[in-house]
């Protein structure tokens, strides 16, 4: 049982290789993918991953041209996600700098090295939150240090509350 209870609680701090998917589309002859880490989006940094298979046989295309644009207002980033960039070799990432809370609007295009296979262009939109503050990513071990004295002034009262319980055996 003390076991679940651990597997349960590290849950929430891994994280798959690549993010949330936020695009998932399929051409002719191939599917994207794109990922999103941290999920969902905050202001700062963002790694963005771009996962490129054959519309057949779900195989890794690896030689493609990937160009990534994110635009919000006046705001503008153009990224070229790599494999090196990529803890997962079979991924295209990216680490961009979003300045701006909102929604961004992207445009990937995607040029496979096979000459018979037209470029494509996706478009979505990236809803970026606000982010937290200092004081917001760690109120919970700020709060712990006080849990716990609460639980114990509570134990000792209830133990020194009991008939008896002051006076030495």
């Amino acid at each position: 049982m003390r076991w679940l209870f651990v597997l349960a609680a590290s849950a929430l701090l891994l994280r798959a290789d690549g993010g949330s998917v936020i695009l998932n589309r399929q051409t002719r002859d191939f599917t994207l993918t794109i990922f999103v880490s941290p999920s969902p989006p905050q202001v700062g940094l963002v790694d963005l991953s771009v996962l490129l298979q054959t519309a057949e046989t779900l195989d890794p295309i690896l030689d493609a041209d990937v160009e990534l644009k994110l635009n919000k207002g006046s705001s503008s980033v153009s990224v070229r996600p790599t494999h090196d960039r990529a803890q997962n070799k079979m991924l295209y990432a990216a680490t961009v700098e979003l300045n701006e809370p909102g929604d961004w609007s992207y445009t990937i295009a995607v040029r496979p090295s096979k000459s018979s296979v037209p470029e494509s262009e996706f478009n979505g939109v990236l809803a970026v939150d606000g982010g937290k503050t200092k004081i917001e990513e760690y109120s919970v071990w700020l709060a712990l240090p006080f849990v716990c004295l609460a639980v114990f002034a509570i134990h000792q009262w209830l133990r020194l509350s009991r008939p008896g319980a002051g006076s030495p055996h």
